[in-house]
């Protein structure tokens, strides 16, 4: 799989206008497209009272193989068309990080429910070695993770929880969560295990930064 994060930003009050050119692709790429496996979006907590207004949106997706994303899906006439619409409501480019998928798991149940929270970790590590390391230690977390969730049943609140590595340089690494709802995301950052993680790795970290998003409600999580 060749898996894509991308930050869609607007100008002030464009949303809209965005999402409506996106809703036309979206119905074209889930009939056209079946390589294109995920298209998941998120709206950052800064415009919780009201999506309308955001400036910027988090994109999670998933492609069957990188030529699915450069030669089939950017290349398709309805994505021709949507990036004609856009311009005039996007204040940048595609703005697109490349990663592979390292560890975790998208959906614990299988079913596509959604969440009522996610987050966005985005790691710098030190050098390429620190990154082997910091990955190779966030994928035992993720197998616990899981373990623990899956055990937990009906009560279970991590819904994601994946690993990446950067394909775009040597030293980024990326987890993509999804959690229940905003409890449940704060039991688990208080969780022995995961502050273990960051105690024990924090030495070949350069840089990270988490932000939270909530769900707009449009796209799949997977087909």
């Amino acid at each position: 799989m060749f898996y894509l994060f991308a930050n869609c930003n607007f100008v002030p009050d464009k949303y809209d206008d965005w999402q409506a050119a996106y809703d036309e692709l979206a119905k074209y790429v889930w009939a056209s497209e079946p390589t294109t496996k995920t298209y998941y979006f998120g709206i950052p907590l800064d415009y919780a009272h009201d999506f309308h207004k955001t400036t910027s949106m988090f994109a999670f997706e998933v492609y069957g193989a990188r030529e699915d994303l450069y030669e089939t899906h950017l290349n398709s006439p309805s994505m021709q068309k949507f990036l004609t619409l856009i311009p005039a409501a996007s204040t940048t480019g595609l703005d697109l990080s490349h990663y592979a998928s390292r560890g975790g798991f998208l959906d614990l149940f299988g079913d596509s429910r959604e969440c009522g929270i996610m987050q966005d970790t985005r790691i710098v590590c030190t050098s390429p070695s620190a990154r082997s390391s910091v990955v190779a230690a966030l994928t035992s977390l993720a197998e616990t993770v899981e373990k623990t969730e899956k055990a937990a049943g009906a009560e279970a609140g991590v819904y994601t929880y994946q690993v990446f590595e950067c394909l775009d340089n040597e030293v980024s690494a990326r987890i993509f969560a999804r959690f229940k709802g905003r409890e449940d995301m704060e039991v688990f950052l208080r969780k022995k295990e995961v502050i273990g993680f960051w105690m024990a790795q924090k030495e070949g970290m350069k840089s990270m930064e988490c932000r939270g998003f909530l769900p707009n409600g449009k796209g799949w999580l997977h087909r």
